[in-house]
Protein backbone atom coordinates (compact mmCIF):
# COMPACT_ATOMS: atom_id res chain seq x y z
CA UNK A 1 0.00 0.00 0.00
CA UNK A 2 1.73 3.57 -0.85
CA UNK A 3 1.79 5.55 1.45
CA UNK A 4 2.85 9.50 1.05
CA UNK A 5 5.44 10.87 3.50
CA UNK A 6 5.75 14.77 3.17
CA UNK A 7 9.38 15.65 3.12
CA UNK A 8 11.26 19.05 2.89
CA UNK A 9 13.37 18.90 -0.36
CA UNK A 10 17.06 19.21 0.07
CA UNK A 11 18.80 22.71 -0.55
CA UNK A 12 19.52 23.08 -4.55
CA UNK A 13 23.15 23.26 -4.42
CA UNK A 14 23.30 23.83 -8.64
CA UNK A 15 21.46 26.75 -10.44
CA UNK A 16 18.78 24.85 -13.02
CA UNK A 17 20.60 25.60 -16.66
CA UNK A 18 17.85 27.40 -18.74
CA UNK A 19 19.16 25.01 -21.82
CA UNK A 20 16.77 23.34 -24.03
CA UNK A 21 13.92 24.59 -21.96
CA UNK A 22 11.30 26.79 -22.39
CA UNK A 23 8.77 29.39 -21.40
CA UNK A 24 5.64 28.04 -22.43
CA UNK A 25 3.02 30.92 -22.84
CA UNK A 26 -0.04 28.54 -23.63
CA UNK A 27 -1.31 25.42 -23.14
CA UNK A 28 -1.64 24.51 -26.67
CA UNK A 29 2.33 25.58 -27.28
CA UNK A 30 2.86 23.00 -24.48
CA UNK A 31 0.99 20.38 -26.05
CA UNK A 32 2.70 21.19 -29.57
CA UNK A 33 6.00 20.84 -27.84
CA UNK A 34 6.21 17.87 -25.80
CA UNK A 35 4.40 15.51 -29.06
CA UNK A 36 6.13 12.40 -27.32
CA UNK A 37 7.15 10.59 -23.99
CA UNK A 38 10.71 10.42 -24.78
CA UNK A 39 10.59 14.19 -25.13
CA UNK A 40 8.85 14.88 -21.72
CA UNK A 41 11.94 12.20 -20.13
CA UNK A 42 14.53 14.15 -21.51
CA UNK A 43 12.75 17.21 -20.26
CA UNK A 44 12.24 16.50 -17.32
CA UNK A 45 15.17 14.87 -16.25
CA UNK A 46 17.22 17.93 -17.26
CA UNK A 47 15.01 20.23 -15.19
CA UNK A 48 15.90 17.67 -11.97
CA UNK A 49 19.06 17.35 -12.40
CA UNK A 50 20.56 19.87 -14.05
CA UNK A 51 22.33 16.91 -16.82
CA UNK A 52 23.61 15.62 -14.16
CA UNK A 53 21.38 12.42 -13.16
CA UNK A 54 21.48 11.69 -9.41
CA UNK A 55 20.85 8.76 -7.68
CA UNK A 56 17.42 9.03 -5.74
CA UNK A 57 18.41 6.44 -3.18
CA UNK A 58 21.86 7.23 -2.26
CA UNK A 59 22.23 10.72 -3.48
CA UNK A 60 25.32 9.50 -5.67
CA UNK A 61 26.03 11.49 -9.19
CA UNK A 62 28.11 8.07 -10.34
CA UNK A 63 25.32 6.82 -12.66
CA UNK A 64 25.13 5.32 -15.62
CA UNK A 65 22.76 5.07 -18.82
CA UNK A 66 21.36 1.72 -19.34
CA UNK A 67 20.63 0.90 -23.09
CA UNK A 68 16.83 0.06 -24.14
CA UNK A 69 14.34 1.80 -25.16
CA UNK A 70 12.91 3.23 -21.55
CA UNK A 71 15.20 5.41 -20.53
CA UNK A 72 17.08 4.40 -17.31
CA UNK A 73 19.82 4.82 -15.27
CA UNK A 74 21.62 2.68 -12.66
CA UNK A 75 23.95 3.94 -10.10
CA UNK A 76 27.50 2.65 -9.29
CA UNK A 77 27.16 3.13 -5.64
CA UNK A 78 24.35 1.22 -4.40
CA UNK A 79 23.61 -0.56 -7.85
CA UNK A 80 19.80 0.62 -7.99
CA UNK A 81 18.34 0.93 -11.08
CA UNK A 82 16.09 3.78 -11.69
CA UNK A 83 13.84 5.96 -13.99
CA UNK A 84 13.67 9.56 -13.62
CA UNK A 85 9.75 9.09 -11.92
CA UNK A 86 11.72 7.24 -9.11
CA UNK A 87 11.35 9.44 -6.02
CA UNK A 88 8.84 11.98 -7.53
CA UNK A 89 4.75 12.18 -7.53
CA UNK A 90 5.17 10.15 -10.84
CA UNK A 91 6.83 6.88 -9.15
CA UNK A 92 4.25 3.64 -9.63
CA UNK A 93 2.30 5.45 -11.85
CA UNK A 94 1.38 3.76 -15.24
CA UNK A 95 -0.12 7.28 -16.20
CA UNK A 96 2.41 8.53 -19.28
CA UNK A 97 4.19 11.24 -18.47
CA UNK A 98 2.72 13.59 -21.03
CA UNK A 99 -0.46 13.71 -19.45
CA UNK A 100 1.55 14.10 -16.29
CA UNK A 101 2.49 17.06 -17.50
CA UNK A 102 -0.11 18.55 -19.65
CA UNK A 103 -2.21 17.51 -15.59
CA UNK A 104 0.56 19.92 -13.67
CA UNK A 105 0.20 22.77 -16.58
CA UNK A 106 -3.08 22.92 -16.04
CA UNK A 107 -3.03 22.94 -12.21
CA UNK A 108 -0.65 25.62 -11.88
CA UNK A 109 -2.42 27.84 -14.61
CA UNK A 110 -5.83 28.26 -13.38
CA UNK A 111 -6.37 30.91 -10.90
CA UNK A 112 -9.29 28.62 -9.82
CA UNK A 113 -8.19 25.08 -10.06
CA UNK A 114 -9.61 22.57 -11.80
CA UNK A 115 -12.09 19.95 -10.90
CA UNK A 116 -10.93 16.30 -12.00
CA UNK A 117 -14.32 16.13 -13.90
CA UNK A 118 -12.87 18.43 -16.59
CA UNK A 119 -9.72 17.47 -16.27
CA UNK A 120 -10.31 14.06 -17.13
CA UNK A 121 -11.90 15.15 -20.31
CA UNK A 122 -9.28 17.14 -20.97
CA UNK A 123 -6.54 14.61 -20.95
CA UNK A 124 -9.20 11.66 -21.94
CA UNK A 125 -8.59 9.69 -18.56
CA UNK A 126 -11.42 8.71 -16.38
CA UNK A 127 -12.64 10.70 -13.30
CA UNK A 128 -10.97 8.56 -10.87
CA UNK A 129 -7.68 8.49 -12.31
CA UNK A 130 -7.87 12.54 -12.92
CA UNK A 131 -8.76 12.94 -9.38
CA UNK A 132 -5.58 10.73 -8.25
CA UNK A 133 -3.52 12.76 -10.40
CA UNK A 134 -4.95 16.32 -8.83
CA UNK A 135 -4.31 14.52 -5.09
CA UNK A 136 -0.57 14.05 -6.02
CA UNK A 137 -0.14 17.64 -7.71
CA UNK A 138 -1.58 19.06 -4.46
CA UNK A 139 0.42 16.54 -2.44
CA UNK A 140 3.93 18.50 -4.29
CA UNK A 141 2.13 21.92 -3.50
CA UNK A 142 3.32 21.39 0.33
CA UNK A 143 3.95 25.49 1.29
CA UNK A 144 7.24 26.82 1.14
CA UNK A 145 8.71 27.64 5.01
CA UNK A 146 8.53 31.38 4.80
CA UNK A 147 9.66 34.30 7.14
CA UNK A 148 7.57 37.30 6.66
CA UNK A 149 8.00 40.75 7.30
CA UNK A 150 7.31 44.48 7.10
CA UNK A 151 3.87 44.92 7.28
CA UNK A 152 1.93 41.47 7.59
CA UNK A 153 -1.87 41.04 7.95
CA UNK A 154 -3.29 38.01 9.87
CA UNK A 155 -6.84 36.82 9.25
CA UNK A 156 -8.71 33.34 10.03
CA UNK A 157 -11.54 31.93 7.80
CA UNK A 158 -14.42 29.05 8.43
CA UNK A 159 -14.74 26.92 5.86
CA UNK A 160 -18.21 24.80 5.35
CA UNK A 161 -21.51 24.61 4.33
CA UNK A 162 -24.02 27.41 5.24
CA UNK A 163 -26.68 25.99 7.26
CA UNK A 164 -29.12 27.93 5.47
CA UNK A 165 -28.31 26.12 2.37
CA UNK A 166 -29.27 22.17 4.10
CA UNK A 167 -32.38 20.84 4.30
CA UNK A 168 -34.22 21.30 7.44
CA UNK A 169 -33.34 17.91 8.62
CA UNK A 170 -29.73 18.15 8.12
CA UNK A 171 -29.35 21.29 9.75
CA UNK A 172 -26.85 21.39 12.96
CA UNK A 173 -27.71 24.09 15.85
CA UNK A 174 -25.54 26.23 17.40
CA UNK A 175 -23.14 26.45 14.42
CA UNK A 176 -22.90 30.25 14.37
CA UNK A 177 -19.84 32.46 14.97
CA UNK A 178 -16.84 30.78 14.96
CA UNK A 179 -18.43 27.20 15.57
CA UNK A 180 -16.21 23.96 14.33
CA UNK A 181 -18.84 21.83 14.64
CA UNK A 182 -19.44 21.85 10.95
CA UNK A 183 -16.67 24.38 9.74
CA UNK A 184 -12.92 23.86 9.70
CA UNK A 185 -11.00 27.23 10.85
CA UNK A 186 -8.25 28.38 8.31
CA UNK A 187 -5.47 30.58 9.31
CA UNK A 188 -3.77 33.29 7.22
CA UNK A 189 -0.72 35.44 7.45
CA UNK A 190 0.10 37.77 4.31
CA UNK A 191 2.80 40.00 3.50
CA UNK A 192 1.92 42.50 1.83
CA UNK A 193 2.72 43.01 -1.94
CA UNK A 194 4.63 39.40 -0.95
CA UNK A 195 3.65 35.99 0.32
CA UNK A 196 0.68 34.51 1.96
CA UNK A 197 0.54 31.20 4.56
CA UNK A 198 -2.28 29.51 5.73
CA UNK A 199 -2.98 26.39 7.30
CA UNK A 200 -6.26 24.55 8.75
CA UNK A 201 -6.13 24.27 12.29
CA UNK A 202 -8.27 22.73 14.83
CA UNK A 203 -9.48 26.28 16.48
CA UNK A 204 -9.08 29.18 16.76
CA UNK A 205 -8.16 29.30 20.84
CA UNK A 206 -4.98 32.04 21.26
CA UNK A 207 -2.85 28.93 22.22
CA UNK A 208 -3.30 27.19 18.88
CA UNK A 209 -2.77 30.27 16.58
CA UNK A 210 -0.49 32.36 18.07
CA UNK A 211 2.63 30.14 17.78
CA UNK A 212 1.67 29.70 14.30
CA UNK A 213 2.08 33.17 13.73
CA UNK A 214 5.03 33.91 15.70
CA UNK A 215 6.66 31.24 13.95
CA UNK A 216 6.10 32.17 10.55
CA UNK A 217 6.36 36.73 10.90
CA UNK A 218 9.76 37.64 12.22
CA UNK A 219 9.71 39.73 15.37
CA UNK A 220 9.29 43.36 15.20
CA UNK A 221 7.09 43.35 12.14
CA UNK A 222 4.02 45.31 12.10
CA UNK A 223 1.07 43.27 12.22
CA UNK A 224 -2.50 44.17 11.60
CA UNK A 225 -5.41 42.38 12.56
CA UNK A 226 -9.11 42.76 13.01
CA UNK A 227 -10.55 43.00 16.53
CA UNK A 228 -10.29 39.38 17.99
CA UNK A 229 -9.18 39.19 21.26
CA UNK A 230 -6.54 36.68 21.10
CA UNK A 231 -4.85 38.93 18.46
CA UNK A 232 -4.00 40.83 21.32
CA UNK A 233 -1.34 39.39 22.86
CA UNK A 234 0.67 40.00 19.44
CA UNK A 235 1.69 43.94 20.92
CA UNK A 236 3.79 41.87 23.12
CA UNK A 237 6.16 40.92 20.09
CA UNK A 238 5.00 43.07 17.24
CA UNK A 239 3.82 46.53 16.53
CA UNK A 240 0.27 45.43 16.55
CA UNK A 241 -2.69 47.52 15.44
CA UNK A 242 -6.08 46.60 14.16
CA UNK A 243 -9.78 47.39 13.11
CA UNK A 244 -12.87 46.72 14.60
CA UNK A 245 -15.41 45.23 12.01
CA UNK A 246 -18.10 44.76 14.44
CA UNK A 247 -18.02 48.62 14.65
CA UNK A 248 -18.16 48.54 10.61
CA UNK A 249 -14.80 49.82 10.90
CA UNK A 250 -12.48 47.94 7.99
CA UNK A 251 -9.61 50.69 7.37
CA UNK A 252 -8.40 53.06 9.29
CA UNK A 253 -4.97 54.74 7.52
CA UNK A 254 -2.83 51.75 6.91
CA UNK A 255 -4.89 49.75 9.00
CA UNK A 256 -6.29 47.13 7.99
CA UNK A 257 -6.83 43.12 6.97
CA UNK A 258 -8.13 43.29 2.92
CA UNK A 259 -5.26 41.82 1.66
CA UNK A 260 -5.90 38.65 3.62
CA UNK A 261 -9.63 39.00 3.22
CA UNK A 262 -8.52 39.10 -1.04
CA UNK A 263 -6.70 35.69 -0.27
CA UNK A 264 -10.22 34.24 1.48
CA UNK A 265 -12.50 35.52 -1.11
CA UNK A 266 -10.11 34.33 -3.87
CA UNK A 267 -9.98 30.68 -2.06
CA UNK A 268 -13.93 30.62 -1.16
CA UNK A 269 -14.26 31.59 -4.77
CA UNK A 270 -12.18 28.52 -6.44
CA UNK A 271 -14.18 25.83 -3.64
CA UNK A 272 -17.54 26.93 -4.47
CA UNK A 273 -17.21 27.25 -7.76
CA UNK A 274 -14.54 24.69 -8.90
CA UNK A 275 -14.91 22.00 -6.09
CA UNK A 276 -18.15 22.77 -4.64
CA UNK A 277 -16.82 20.96 -1.36
CA UNK A 278 -13.54 20.21 0.25
CA UNK A 279 -13.59 17.73 3.44
CA UNK A 280 -11.71 18.96 6.63
CA UNK A 281 -9.45 15.38 5.46
CA UNK A 282 -8.29 17.04 2.40
CA UNK A 283 -8.90 20.66 3.24
CA UNK A 284 -4.76 21.41 3.94
CA UNK A 285 -4.12 20.05 0.35
CA UNK A 286 -6.26 22.67 -1.54
CA UNK A 287 -5.06 25.69 1.17
CA UNK A 288 -1.42 24.26 -0.18
CA UNK A 289 -2.77 24.43 -3.76
CA UNK A 290 -3.79 28.33 -4.56
CA UNK A 291 -1.17 29.21 -1.71
CA UNK A 292 1.18 28.24 -4.19
CA UNK A 293 -0.86 29.71 -7.33
CA UNK A 294 -0.91 32.95 -5.62
CA UNK A 295 3.03 33.15 -4.29
CA UNK A 296 4.33 32.63 -7.69
CA UNK A 297 0.99 34.75 -9.12
CA UNK A 298 3.41 36.91 -11.21
CA UNK A 299 5.36 35.05 -12.97
CA UNK A 300 4.77 33.34 -16.63
CA UNK A 301 2.29 30.03 -16.92
CA UNK A 302 5.62 28.76 -18.59
CA UNK A 303 7.92 29.49 -15.69
CA UNK A 304 5.03 28.56 -12.73
CA UNK A 305 5.30 25.30 -14.62
CA UNK A 306 8.86 25.03 -14.54
CA UNK A 307 9.10 25.50 -11.00
CA UNK A 308 7.10 23.17 -10.24
CA UNK A 309 8.51 20.41 -11.62
CA UNK A 310 11.89 21.34 -10.91
CA UNK A 311 11.66 22.20 -6.98
CA UNK A 312 7.79 20.08 -6.85
CA UNK A 313 7.87 17.26 -7.72
CA UNK A 314 10.34 15.70 -6.11
CA UNK A 315 8.96 17.26 -2.44
CA UNK A 316 6.78 13.97 -1.91
CA UNK A 317 8.85 10.78 -1.68
CA UNK A 318 6.63 7.53 -2.16
CA UNK A 319 7.26 4.88 0.29
CA UNK A 320 5.89 0.97 0.92
CA UNK A 321 3.89 0.46 4.09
Amino acid sequence: MLIFVLQRQRAMCKKKSVTDLRDFDSFFELVNYFDTEEKCVQYFAQLRWNGIPQCPYCEHEHVYELKGKTKRWKCANCRQQFSVRVGTIFEDSKISLRKWLFAIYLATAHKKGISSHQLSRDIKVTQKTAWFMLQRIRLAFAPEDVQLTDVVEVDETFVGGKEANKHKSKRTPGTQGRSTKTKTPVLGVIQRDGKVYAVPVENTKGATILPIIVSKVEAGARVYTDEYYPYRALGKRYEHSYVQHSADQYVDGVVHSNSMESFWAFFKRGIIGIYHHASKKHLGLYVNEFTFRYNNRKMSEGSRFDVFLANKTISVLLTRN
